[in-house]
């Protein structure tokens, strides 16, 4: 099993199979802990050292991971005692998720003789599923693309921001990190605080109060921040290598 293979079919499934950052999360570490066992079958590794790795609650860890037994993503094998559970991750690239808009093209192509209403009908329907989706995976695949393989503990980082603040945010956080020549999440980190700590819930609050950093126009009206006073933070030293 190619570990980059593996990764892609991994998100191809997340497009129409939607996980929490729990289970994001949990994925990730499995895969490390059957990296570092040299990519056997089966392996087993302790709830607690999983935990730490993929930076949840041993109460968290149990839940996501049923829900990646649920979606087809690993099997384990619970055992007696204090004995570890025994892990399976599930080759992804044998049997990659369709996609759901194919789905909607069969449907279409078995009911040919619908009238063009009902196919409009069913073509909005279509567009308001996909406005609706969640896209937080939009952030984790970002990151990889741009910045390198995600590590559990960025990993758990990223979806924490995406439910304090948005995926938006994160993202352009992200992209402001790049701009700046920057490669560490720390930096991003310290740029999502200082929009947190101004209450800019919005991307457009945020474009507007980085704008104004930018031209350094002090006397300048910012976003509403219920009180508190925008502060031109240097995130340069934020700048470390993870």
């Amino acid at each position: 099993m190619k570990f980059f293979n593996q990764r892609n079919a991994f998100y191809d499934r997340l497009e129409g199979n939607q996980l929490s950052s729990s289970a994001i999360s949990l994925w990730y570490a499995l895969m490390y802990t059957n990296d570092k066992a040299g990519w056997t079958d089966e392996f087993s590794v302790a709830a607690s050292v999983l935990s730490l790795r993929a930076g949840v609650s041993v109460r968290t860890l149990s839940t996501a991971r049923n829900e990646l037994k649920q979606k087809g993503l690993i099997d384990f094998k619970s055992r007696k005692g204090n004995q570890a559970a025994i892990y399976t991750i599930l080759d992804l690239c044998a049997n990659i998720a369709r996609n759901p808009s194919d789905n909607a093209s069969n449907k279409r192509s078995d009911n040919a003789s619908d009238s063009p209403s009902t196919l409009l009908q069913e073509n909005r329907e279509e567009e308001k599923r996909k406005e609706g989706e969640d896209v937080r995976e939009n952030s984790f695949t970002f990151y990889e693309k741009n910045f390198g393989v995600l590590n559990p503990f960025i990993s758990e980082s990223i979806g924490k921001w995406c439910d304090d603040l948005t995926d938006e945010h994160v993202v352009e956080a992200l992209e402001i990190t790049l701009k700046n020549n920057k490669n560490s999440f720390r930096y991003a980190e310290a740029i999502l605080r200082e929009w947190q700590s101004l209450n800019l819930l919005t991307i457009e609050d945020v474009r507007t109060h980085e704008s104004h950093k930018n031209q350094g126009r002090k006397g300048k009206a910012r976003p509403k921040s219920n009180g508190n006073v925008a502060q031109f933070s240097d995130y340069s030293k934020y700048n470390l290598p993870f």
